[in-house]
């Protein structure tokens, strides 16, 4: 009895301590587990998850007029449960396989490298909502998993589509200060090198070999292939100028770190770790985890304890960071400093195959500052003409 007492008397202290949500997750799991101990006529049913997204298309199909489009949704779905988060049974589902399809979702399910819109985004997640709230009506999920599930709002700044989220400079400098110091030459680091310091869409740079690179020219190609291919088809064929010490870097991680991988193709990819081409959620990892200001020794702007901060502690978490990127919001970051330092539209049109309509609509996203900064030269050139009477003087 001491020790009940003494074991309650440390929860009440913990939880009076704003805990975190990783030990009420803990503290909900314990409680389902005594009480389906004691009550198993409450335990959770397990069955296959092909057959219980059989049976909810079915009833979903059966209540819409256009069966199509929510044919496409529920594909989605199904390759998330299946092939993303490898569910089999409906008792593997996690808390966390729940919080993610959301990110999943926009960031990696496409293959383009523009992230889903935000209104299909919604559509989709009040879709996965209806089939949680389907496996817990049916005892096959704990009912607050429908408590991790967050409709997103529609809030673009210029219409539907854009994402206002892009990386900071500083953290990318930081970032790559980090690796270069500490995981010098890796996959990793050759990953956020050519993200950060060139702006590739994710698919396109999935998709190099180690032919495209060129040490001597100090160049990248880009070409489309049938298995790997280029948003605009030959359209998006280009080299791309490799500056600085990024080709030593690479060519260290090509004699040093790179395994000797080919593909199915027999191609040797540029980015490995040794079971083939990187995969966009590998590389979509990568970035969440390298972009975490903890982690590249910059202090937490969201005033969390590093020790406590799932985010923080587990790679698989690093998502969660209010901070972390996506590579889709490296490059938009990079594309908005190029224009800050006045890199013409053209020339970003060359390096990023894309075009200056869509630069400006979707990737040029400068804050009050840039943008003022950015003609501030224009004006005080104007200013010199000693004949105006607008002056700024």
């Amino acid at each position: 009895m001491t020790d009940r007492r003494d074991d309650v008397e440390f929860m009440k202290e913990r939880l009076s301590e704003d805990p975190t949500e990783e030990l009420l997750e803990q503290i909900a799991s314990t409680v389902v587990n005594q009480m389906e101990d004691s009550f198993p006529e409450l335990s959770l049913k397990s069955r296959p998850m092909d057959e219980v997204l059989e049976d909810f298309r079915d009833d979903k199909l059966e209540e819409v007029d256009s069966t199509g489009q929510y044919e496409r949704k529920l594909n989605y779905l199904q390759t998330y449960l299946e092939d993303e988060a490898r569910v089999e049974t409906s008792d593997d589902l996690t808390s966390e396989d729940v919080e993610r399809y959301e990110k999943w979702r926009k960031y990696e399910s496409l293959s383009r490298d523009k992230p889903l819109a935000g209104t299909t985004l919604q559509d989709d997640m009040y879709l996965f909502r209806e089939f949680i709230h389907y496996l817990i009506e049916h005892g096959m999920a704990p009912a607050r998993f429908e408590k991790r599930i967050e409709i997103p709002e529609v809030d673009y700044r210029n219409g539907e589509g854009v994402d206002e989220k892009k990386l900071d400079p500083e953290i990318a400098k930081a970032a790559l200060d980090y690796l270069r110091k500490y995981e010098y030459a890796d996959v990793e680091h050759i990953s956020m090198e050519l993200m950060c310091q060139s702006g590739p869409r994710k698919g396109g740079l999935i998709g190099r070999d180690v032919s495209d690179f060129d040490y001597e020219e100090r160049v990248l190609q880009y070409e489309t292939l049938e298995t790997t291919p280029l948003k605009n088809d030959e359209g998006s064929d280009r080299e791309v100028t490799l500056y600085g010490e990024i080709p030593e870097m690479i060519q260290d991680y090509l004699d040093d770190q790179r395994p000797a991988e080919t593909d199915e193709e027999g191609r040797e990819p540029l980015l490995t770790k040794g079971d083939g081409r990187i995969s966009p959620s590998m590389l979509q990892k990568i970035a969440y985890m390298w972009t975490r200001p903890c982690e590249v020794g910059l202090g937490c702007p969201h005033d969390r304890d590093p020790d406590d901060c799932e985010a923080a502690q587990k790679n698989n978490s690093a998502y969660k960071c209010p901070s972390s990127r996506a590579p889709h919001h490296i490059r938009t970051g990079y594309i908005t400093d190029q224009k800050n330092r006045g890199v013409s539209a053209d020339g970003i049109q060359q390096r990023c195959d894309v075009s200056p309509r869509v630069q400006d609509l979707h990737y040029d996203l400068p804050d009050d500052t840039e943008e003022r900064e950015r003609f501030e030269e224009e004006f005080r050139n104007a200013d010199d003409d000693p004949d105006s009477g607008f002056n700024h003087d």
